[in-house]
């Protein structure tokens, strides 16, 4: 799950990222998914190539993907979206916001796009949400995704994090990230590790949404509602899944431990895994250099 941090006077672009080009083509694609009638889902597109789908964390948005896309589209037709509630994507005032509705948004946005052979990316959040996506599209269009790279994926049942626990009690986080500015409520929801690293500028990048009241809206209650109640049936299907596997994590994430990804590459038959040191939950933000070498590296075989 991921969220954001900021340190004053950090660089904008860590060596060896280069800064995100502007998008080949941006747009809002209407997408029907159960029980959620429309919904509009910003997205940016940038290079040529073989399709890379990036999907972004709780609380963040497809800004979190700035030190990755500038590499990443040199070979590759790179698709970043805003998940349903977040960035610049729509967010309705409902309670549709689990995981399995978060999913089948995704799942609607592929089928309408016609995305296929693509390698899914997904950060934290977006992690469990793409292996959600990739399960389903298994079983009705098993050529759409190709390959798998997860980050510090809460794909297992885990104790809440303060942050989803503040976010469950009643009234105080309406309160809160209404009379707080969202440059300080998203500073002290951030992971110390990455508040090293982040400029200012950078937490304004991803404080800028919660100036709206849905974006808080959906934030609160994807929050919430984020456990799922069905985790050992889902679980026991991680097997089924043959797609090549890269699972990326951090050894200092306090958020998704990474006893998580150690069983997680146990249950993909296809996957390994790479431990980056020196970072907490959020590698792009604390190791981009790190992660391009090593998604770079995956796309090669």
């Amino acid at each position: 799950m991921a969220i954001m941090v900021f340190a004053f006077g950090c660089t904008s672009n860590p060596a060896g990222a280069a800064p995100a080009p502007p998008p080949d083509q941006s747009y809002y694609m209407a997408v029907e998914a159960p029980g959620q009638g429309t919904v509009h889902i910003y997205a940016e597109e940038f290079g040529q190539g073989r399709p890379i789908l990036l999907l972004h964390g709780l609380g963040a948005s497809m800004f979190t993907w700035r030190n990755l896309i500038g590499e990443l589209s040199r070979h590759n037709r790179v698709i970043a979206i805003d998940m349903k509630g977040f960035g610049k994507s729509e967010k309705p005032f409902t309670q549709a916001y689990t995981p399995y509705d978060h999913a089948n948004v995704v799942l609607a946005f592929i089928r309408k796009r016609g995305i296929e052979n693509a390698t899914i990316i997904g950060h934290s959040f977006g992690g469990a949400i793409g292996l959600l996506a990739t399960l389903r599209l298994n079983e009705t269009n098993p050529t759409a995704v190709r390959e798998l790279i997860l980050m510090n994926a809460p794909a297992y049942e885990q104790p809440g994090t303060d942050f989803v626990r503040f976010m469950k009690s009643p009234i105080l986080p309406y309160a809160a990230l209404m009379l707080v500015p969202p440059e300080l409520s998203t500073w002290l929801s951030l992971d110390k590790v990455q508040a090293d690293r982040l400029s200012f500028e950078e937490l304004r990048g991803y404080a800028e949404p919660f100036y709206e009241a849905a974006a808080r809206h959906a934030l609160i209650t994807t929050a919430r509602r984020i456990e799922l109640h069905d985790v050992e049936r889902l679980t026991s299907r991680y097997p089924s899944v043959r797609q090549r596997t890269l699972v990326i994590w951090c050894d200092a994430d306090h958020t998704v431990p990474i006893e998580t990804g150690l069983k997680l590459v146990k249950a993909l038959p296809r996957a390994r895994m790479k431990v980056l040191s020196g970072c907490g939950h959020v590698p792009q933000d604390e190791r981009p250099e790190a992660v391009l070498e090593l998604i770079s590296s995956f796309l090669r075989r």
